[in-house]
């Protein structure tokens, strides 16, 4: 199961919670207005009455219910926002295991640098005044001044600052870096996959890196840990006469 499909669950799970949680808020509100329904309003409680008794015990059923009522209806909304921030997540995020990793990120740098490109250029025709210039690329130069003149001085000269296209830059840089970790651990895993058991061991000297084609089971992966093997990058590493034996070729 990849990451997305865990995630895509949880957030499932979280929404079938919030489901739950908001039916026994409602049935609670319901019994707690149920309860009180014969009881007229504003009827004080009549002390020493024969009804006194029986109306301080409907009224504190009553109120225990609709404090169950408002904790459920706090529990749906706290899973709700869970699972609105899981969905939000997997939105924007691409996954190192997601099946079109590689095109996505490629997609994504390509995207930013066509961004980039327009901020520099918007810069240029703007210093310059070059409104049909801007006019040509759907920016209006009244605007870019009015926006300028609201931000003040300490803004610039020019709508887009250097650290907007520094940070633009360093996303690209980011993601190209992330492309050709991929594309390293894409290749390693397809040699797992032509190598005898589905397991790739690297390495001639006194560390290794153990890849495997498909996920082990949990009880190799705890040996793994326990013999100091770390995971990064889609491999485990770690010293090669500490690899359990449960790591066979």
């Amino acid at each position: 199961m990849t990451r997305r499909e865990r995630l895509e669950n949880r957030a499932a799970k979280r929404t079938e919670w919030a489901e739950k949680a908001e039916a026994k808020s409602n049935q609670a509100a319901i019994r707690a207005t149920q309860m009180i329904a014969n009881i007229p309003a504003g009827q004080p409680i009549l002390v020493g009455h024969h009804s006194e008794r029986g109306h301080r015990a409907t009224l504190r059923r009553s109120d225990n219910a609709m404090r169950t009522a408002c904790e459920m209806g706090k529990k749906a909304e706290n899973h709700e926002q869970k699972a609105a921030g899981i969905e939000a997540m997997l939105d924007r995020t691409i996954f190192s295991d997601d099946s079109n990793a590689v095109e996505a990120l490629e997609a994504r740098i390509k995207a930013n640098e066509a961004e980039r490109e327009k901020m520099k250029k918007i810069n240029v025709l703007y210093r310059k005044g070059d409104e049909e210039g801007l006019k040509e690329i759907g920016i209006d130069y009244s605007d870019l001044t009015a926006k300028l003149a609201a931000l003040g001085p300490y803004f610039g000269k020019a709508p887009h600052m250097p650290f907007e296209m520094s940070n633009l830059g360093q996303r690209i840089t980011n993601d190209k870096e992330r492309l050709e970790q991929i594309k390293r651990e894409q290749v390693r895993k397809e040699k797992a996959t032509k190598s005898e058991g589905g397991i790739l061991i690297e390495g001639t000297g006194e560390y290794i890196r153990v890849t495997f084609s498909d996920k082990p089971e949990r009880a190799i992966l705890n040996d793994l840990r326990e013999a100091g093997f770390r995971w990064g990058g889609g491999s485990w590493t770690g010293q090669r006469v500490k690899l359990p034996s449960s790591v066979t070729l």
